[in-house]
């Protein structure tokens, strides 16, 4: 009689877990992010445009730069703005007003001049150097001249969550890292320095919660 009622349930508990299992994986959208993930080459005017891997490509931006041109990002960042077609109409946007771009569909940058080091929840970004300005070209063979503006170093965080963008400070960092309550845990009894760790535990709260990219 046991064994009658066992087995039913046994079958009963084993369908429900297939049926959270499909359900959590349909929920999940797009592709999820590894190292090896290979972006859309293009300028993505907002945080959706990234997630959904949708962004203006080089070609499409209406402008006088070879699109195939290894520093066409360079050239079109020197632009007070450019110009490019989406739902039927023309869109007029300034660099500094964009998301980010991917120059090469493996490195990713936020804005004009800040580059993802860390990819995930939480990205981690450094502030490079940003072309200000390239001189016009005087004679066919000559090659532009480009004036840059220096990067400080500086880490900052964007929250891929919320699109919150800020300065690397752990009391910042440490709010993400309540979401998860066993891993600031593990954070506020592992040893050394809050800047020490900080680093250690973004790539453990993105192992912990993936992202994906894509519709």
């Amino acid at each position: 009689m046991t064994e009658k009622i066992e087995i039913p349930m046994l079958r009963t508990a084993i369908l429900f877990n297939l049926c959270c299992f499909v359900f959590s994986a349909s929920a999940q959208k797009g592709e999820r992010y590894t190292a090896d993930f290979i972006f859309e080459r293009g300028i993505y005017p907002t945080l959706a445009d990234w997630k959904a891997q949708t962004p203006v490509k080089p070609e499409e931006i209406i402008v006088d730069i070879d699109p195939q041109n290894r520093k066409f990002f360079q050239y079109l960042f020197a632009k007070d703005q450019f110009r490019y077609p989406r739902n039927n109409e023309i869109i007029y946007l300034k660099p500094e007003n964009i998301f980010g771009y991917s120059p090469d569909g493996q490195s990713m940058y936020y804005s004009t001049n800040y580059r993802f080091d860390i990819i995930g929840s939480i990205c981690l970004l450094q502030e490079v150097d940003q072309v200000d300005r390239y001189s016009s070209f005087i004679n066919p063979g000559d090659e532009y001249k480009a004036a840059r503006k220096e990067g400080t170093g500086k880490l900052y965080v964007l929250d891929f969550e919320s699109g919150e963008f800020f300065r690397c400070r752990p009391g910042k960092v440490e709010k993400i890292f309540k979401r998860d309550a066993v891993l600031y845990q593990n954070y506020k009894s592992a040893k050394g320095k809050r800047k020490e760790k900080i680093k250690a535990f973004i790539k453990e709260y993105n192992f912990r919660h993936p992202i994906h990219f894509g519709k």
